[in-house]
């Protein structure tokens, strides 16, 4: 590959065994005057294996140029091991990101898991910092199940320092802190989250693009058709401005306290959130559904005082809990949505669980259907 700038790497199906993590970081990948390409492809998932057996993982680009695209495609990641090292990661070694005609990285049809169902998990599956317009379409994550003590991943995809990423099609299955965190320290922007499977995460995304409070972020986030289960927080959002939730199913596994389930504990000690709005603004949440009996601790949309003009509309509700609370000062609407289910998870013993809204400042305009 030395002093080549585009390079298609093909590694045919079989299995083969990494036993030391794979760094791309050739001085040829620096000074480019334009853009140059690197392609790594397998044969299929689950026809080319990578066996990791090293506690860092498998590939990682340290690209040193914003001048270049990255693919990787058709493979799987297989951690050998518990919980050590990246199954794949990207990085302009903190260059500014930007070239606005190509996506930096890719990935497509990657499998990331252990050997068996209940052995070997990485940390983190993909992690992508510092670059444009990335794109994983297809990429699916699991970690241990099957066991009392399946391990935890930290991130089943990281996106960090990154410009308007576009996530499609993926799937997470299992235990992780995240299963898919999008944060900037440099007032971030843009991105989509569509047709993805977040399951067994205590959050499953979190979205954190900017710090600022005056009501300005890039616009625009756009999370839809997902399906979230989480524990702590589905969808938790920070600093952006304009932004679409529609579509998505949300359902929470934190039980504890349940009157449907007859759980014995006390309700926990955390809040469960589906949908957290925090210095956000301008936001539609439509046809999403908020379902499944859990904690009575549980509130489907949290509007925190420094967000506000959310716009709720045919959503329906169907669960114990609150369902939408808003702590802001600034109005939002709330218009056509339905609280009721076949079952009535909302009810129990004959009593209705569900409380529909919390309106502190009663600055929610409301128009109901039900």
């Amino acid at each position: 590959m030395g002093g080549r700038k585009n390079v298609e790497v093909f590694i045919p199906a079989g299995k083969f065994r990494i036993t030391e993590r794979v760094v791309f970081d050739q001085p040829q990948f620096a000074g480019y005057s334009e853009g140059s390409g690197l392609s790594f492809r397998g044969a299929g998932e689950d026809a080319t294996e990578l066996l990791c057996d090293n506690p860092d993982g498998g590939f990682y680009f340290n690209a040193g140029t914003n001048l270049i695209t990255v693919t990787v495609s058709d493979m799987s990641f297989v951690a050998v091991r518990k919980g050590e090292g990246t199954a794949v990661e990207f990085d302009t070694a903190g260059q500014n990101a930007g070239d606005h005609h190509s996506r930096m990285f890719q990935a497509r049809n990657i499998l990331i898991c252990g050997k068996i169902f209940n052995e070997g998990w990485f940390k983190n599956g993909v992690a992508v910092k510092n670059a444009w317009y990335p794109m994983l379409e297809n990429v699916k994550v699991t970690t241990e199940y099957g066991t009392d003590k399946a391990g935890k991943m930290k991130d089943g995809f990281l996106l960090e320092n990154c410009y308007s990423p576009y996530v499609d099609k993926c799937y997470f299955w299992g235990p992780a802190d995240f299963g898919l965190r999008y944060v900037s320290t440099i007032d971030g922007e843009d991105g989509i989250i569509s047709g993805s499977y977040f399951v067994g995460q205590d959050v499953g995304v979190c979205v954190q693009l900017s710090n600022r409070t005056d009501g300005w972020g890039e616009p625009a986030l756009h999370v839809s058709d997902n399906h979230i289960h989480y524990l702590k927080n589905g969808l938790a959002i920070k600093g952006v401005r304009q932004g679409f939730i529609t579509g998505n199913l949300f359902y929470c596994f934190n039980k504890n306290g349940s009157k449907w389930w007859n759980d014995p504990n006390g309700p926990s000690e955390f809040e469960s959130k589906d949908v957290e709005l925090d210095a956000s603004n301008d936001f539609i949440v439509s046809g999403n559904q908020f379902t499944e009996p859990a904690s009575p601790r549980r509130v489907c949309i949290d509007i925190l005082p420094t967000s506000g003009n959310i716009l709720i509309s045919n959503n329906i509700f169907n669960m114990d809990g609150t369902a939408i609370r808003n702590q802001s000062e600034t109005p939002s609407r709330c218009i056509g949505n339905v609280f009721e289910g076949t079952p009535a998870f909302m009810t129990s013993n004959g009593k209705t669980v569900i409380i529909p809204y919390v309106d502190k400042h009663n600055t929610l305009k409301k128009i109901d259907f039900n």
